[in-house]
């Protein structure tokens, strides 16, 4: 129906009652904490969708009346050679940057205040 991805992300974000963001780092860097690696290397910065998803989730349940009650994060490691997954990998967690994305901040914030937040 053309809707963008993020639209139908926050329609749904809005009426649940319970988030459950899968948190996967990959061998090659990749997943949804992965990715989150490169930001504040060298100053760089960009909007990431899966931190976005999750800053959003956060203003939500901290919201007074809000549906969402719970998010509850599920630690997914890399694929297992026989199938399923491996152990996720906690000790990559110290590569994340301490410095937020303002960009992902900056767009949380628009849509924050587009739902009147």
């Amino acid at each position: 129906d053309g809707q963008s991805w993020l639209a139908g992300f926050v329609q749904g974000l809005v009426a649940s009652m319970i988030f459950v963001p899968l948190l996967s780092w990959t061998e090659d860097d990749k997943g949804s904490l992965g990715e989150l690696s490169s930001i504040g290397v060298d100053g760089f910065d960009r909007v990431d969708n899966f931190l976005l998803e999750l800053l959003l989730a956060t203003a939500l349940r901290e919201e007074p009346g809000a549906a969402l009650q719970a998010v509850l994060p599920v630690f997914v490691g890399p694929a297992a050679e026989r199938g399923g997954f491996g152990a996720f990998p906690f000790y990559k967690l110290a590569r994340l940057s301490d410095e937020p994305s303002k960009m992902t901040n900056t767009r949380a914030g628009e849509i924050l205040r587009q739902l009147g937040l």
